[in-house]
């Protein structure tokens, strides 16, 4: 066993779907050390653009905790059920020497420390660091559809919500459901709004196509009644034209007996 006393929780992260947004989980460092040493520590991943871990590194005072969040980024489409997380966290943990102090700025001494404990650690320390790894594992979206209630990482929070549910007698993820619940109905009478106005939308369209049915139905019967008017008179213009011309020719045979009269007179003058 290491003489890094400190506690690592949990020991696989568990990231329930669906990852279309962010999905929050956390781990908890607790420096156990009885010696009242401080440690520090530095969490790395197998995937690093996939996972947002804050903070990544620091120190834990003695008998103190520290609680790391760590975001798991959305995706554009969640993997299939069956689907195993290979992803992995390292966390690390070393003793902070006497001469560093409290460590109060991190950052400028985090790297002369790191260095020593990975020196110390090659030349045969094995107590130098400690390391534990954490698995990933992506669960399956809850079956009722209650959304995620991220924990509360600070104890006013926790105090918050526990005078809530004692003031009240509900709990946050009763709450949430409530909510959730009231936001569906909202939208189904949304919904349902939206649908009656289609239906008067499509009937006032309906009346209107019937009445511009009926017009041009009315225009084709004029139109019909018009060019059978004009072929009327076109018959009646062409029977009085005939008529005329009768009235004007004479009798083929008084035209021929008029031609003779007409034909001797000439010889016998001529």
């Amino acid at each position: 066993m290491s003489a890094i006393a400190i506690s690592v929780t949990p020991d696989t992260l568990e990231f329930r779907r669906p990852f279309s947004q962010v999905v929050r989980q956390f781990i908890t460092l607790t420096n156990t050390a009885t010696d009242g040493s401080v440690l520090a520590f530095k969490i790395k991943t197998t995937a690093p653009k996939q996972y947002c871990v804050r903070p990544n590194a620091g120190t834990i005072m003695p008998g103190g905790a520290r609680e790391i969040e760590v975001l798991l980024q959305a995706m554009r489409e969640d993997p299939p059920l069956d689907f195993r997380c290979k992803d992995k966290f390292l966390v690390q943990s070393t003793r902070v020497p006497s001469d560093f102090g409290e460590v109060e700025d991190e950052t400028a001494r985090a790297t002369e420390l790191w260095t020593r404990a990975e020196e110390a650690k090659r030349f045969g320390s094995e107590d130098a660091i400690y390391e534990k790894k954490i698995k990933v594992a992506f669960l399956a979206p809850l079956a009722n559809n209650v959304p995620q209630i991220p924990l509360p990482n600070t104890t006013a929070t926790s105090t918050t919500t526990a005078a809530a549910t004692a003031s009240n007698g509900t709990s946050p993820v009763s709450i949430a459901t409530v909510d959730s619940a009231a936001a569906v109905i909202t939208s189904a009478k949304q919904t349902d709004r939206e649908l009656r106005d289609a239906k008067d939308a499509i009937k006032r369209l309906t009346i209107a196509c019937e009445g511009y049915k009926a017009e041009i139905e009315r225009l084709n019967v004029l139109r019909q009644r018009k060019a059978a008017d004009e072929k009327s008179g076109n018959v009646i213009i062409g029977s009085q034209l005939s008529t005329r011309q009768t009235q004007q020719t004479l009798p083929l045979p008084l035209a021929i007996a008029l031609a003779l009269i007409a034909f001797i007179l000439g010889a016998v003058l001529f």
